[in-house]
């Protein structure tokens, strides 16, 4: 797999002898290094592109070296090679960033693909490897009758969502993916191991600041929770929209939710004139929760109750596309209550129907998420019961100028009537101030952990802490 840019004696010099002053044990084979360790690929490589590509289409970026690590040795030597041949880095777990994070025009990407390891320490605690898709793990996990609090969408890695944050439908009971992180271990850009049990720091900083910017996170070690007795889900679809009969039903959607047990989760989905809501509920006594919603039943076009499902089978209905596509998708906002948006509803409706491809969805946060302190860990918003986000998809490169405009103008619109918090997860490079917007009051201890962990600015993206 490596090319001739780098000759073997070359190569092992740098990973032997660089001026990092890191030494790895010299009765490794060349072949065996490459076997047991990390995969080097360039651009002249048969594979390169199968592991240069990303989750998003609409995003192209040609890193000059991919280091495929196997192992953390691999990891550190790829560090070494970095800072040899003065690269930046940028690192992918899974490939799922909105805005293409995880990859870096000429520069190193390692990729952590193939360190996808599920070790279970005690009946409650396991240790993740970082590139354990979400749907790797719910196998792995419910037969064991264990969840972790994370996402829905199938092909996300464990790393990245979890170190901007993570939520789904066990959230609001459990708290954030990150809120359940009991342990990490780093490397940083020396190619040393920072355990998180003798640096708290580190812990701190990867509960929802972690993304790319300190070091390769290669160990997250979580609590678990038994698995619901049952879980149901509440589907209503809503047609023929006007503007009226859109304010009516978000008014009385943020009603509802505000009456929500803690085992329950909703998302308003406004695609055109089309609108989807979503209930789900895994508390043992269901029988009063319909009544929440009783109000909107009635005014949708069809509803469609799924109660006491399998929840290895409700969980795959909500895993998503697996194969690359083309979008733009964003943070549009955090919200306490409909008062955050209520002035601009209406041009928010007509901006959404006339641009084809365009989603607003709103999801339920609130509940254990809020009972952390913001200061606790490095995601700050704790007093927020909502999460939107702006969807754009297309299938052809050139619908992308007309929906990517109107996409900002949305995301203006949001602006211009007050919301300015967002979440990490859901990234949008135009977002201005962008890291204050994620991280607000946390943002000084976050770029003070930046210079103690990588004061070099070896792993770098367009919005890097600094």
């Amino acid at each position: 797999m490596l090319q001739s840019n780098y000759t073997k004696r070359e190569f092992l010099k740098l990973l032997g002898t660089g001026s990092l002053g890191i030494f790895f044990m010299s009765f490794y084979s060349f072949d065996d290094f490459l076997d047991d360790d990390l995969i080097i690929l360039t651009k002249d490589d048969e594979k390169y592109n199968q592991y240069r590509k990303s989750f998003n289409k609409r995003i192209e970026k040609f890193p000059k070296i991919i280091a495929v690590c196997k192992s953390e040795t691999g990891i550190k030597k790829a560090i070494v090679l970095a800072n040899e041949k003065k690269l930046k880095i940028a690192i992918r777990s899974g490939g799922h960033s909105f805005e293409g994070f995880s990859n870096v025009d000429n520069g190193l990407l390692i990729h952590l693909g193939l360190m996808n390891k599920i070790t279970w320490l005690q009946e409650n605690k396991v240790k993740l490897q970082p590139a354990c898709l979400l749907q790797e793990i719910y196998a792995n996990f419910l037969p064991k009758k264990r969840i972790i609090p994370a996402g829905s969408c199938g092909t996300v890695a464990i790393g990245g969502l979890t170190l901007g944050g993570g939520y789904g439908f066990f959230s609001r009971k459990y708290g954030l993916t990150c809120d359940n992180l009991l342990r990490v271990k780093m490397i940083d850009y020396k190619g040393n191991t920072i355990d998180s049990d003798k640096d708290p720091d580190l812990l701190w900083a990867c509960k929802g600041g972690g993304n790319g910017n300190f070091g390769v996170v290669t160990e997250l070690h979580f609590k678990t929770y038994p698995v619901p007795q049952s879980f149901s889900g509440y589907r209503m679809k809503f047609t023929n929209l006007t503007s009226d009969k859109f304010v009516k039903l978000i008014r009385l959607w943020f009603q509802a939710t505000e009456k929500l047990p803690k085992e329950a989760f909703s998302a308003f989905v406004l695609n055109g004139k089309f609108l989807t809501i979503l209930f789900t509920n895994f508390a043992v006594n269901q029988t009063d929760f319909e009544k929440i919603f009783s109000s909107l039943i009635p005014l949708s076009n069809d509803y469609k109750p799924m109660k006491n499902r399998n929840l290895a089978a409700a969980l795959k209905n909500y895993y998503g596309v697996t194969e690359p596509i083309y979008f733009k998708n964003s943070s549009a906002g955090l919200y306490t209550g409909i008062e955050d948006i209520e002035k601009g509803l209406e041009d928010i409706f007509a901006k959404v129907v006339a641009s084809k491809g365009m989603i607003y969805q709103i999801n339920t946060l609130g509940g254990k998420i809020n009972e952390v302190k913001a200061s606790d860990s490095a995601y700050p918003h704790r007093d927020i019961n909502y999460l939107s986000e702006l969807q754009a998809y297309w299938d052809l490169p050139s619908q992308e100028e007309k929906l990517t405009k109107s996409f900002e103008e949305i995301q203006q619109l949001l602006r211009n009537i007050g919301n300015i918090k967002q979440y990490r997860n859901y990234p949008d490079i135009n977002f201005p101030d962008a890291n204050n917007a994620y991280f607000g009051n946390n943002l000084a201890r976050l770029q003070q952990l930046k210079k103690k962990y990588d004061p070099n600015n070896l792993f770098d993206y367009p919005q890097v802490i600094k």
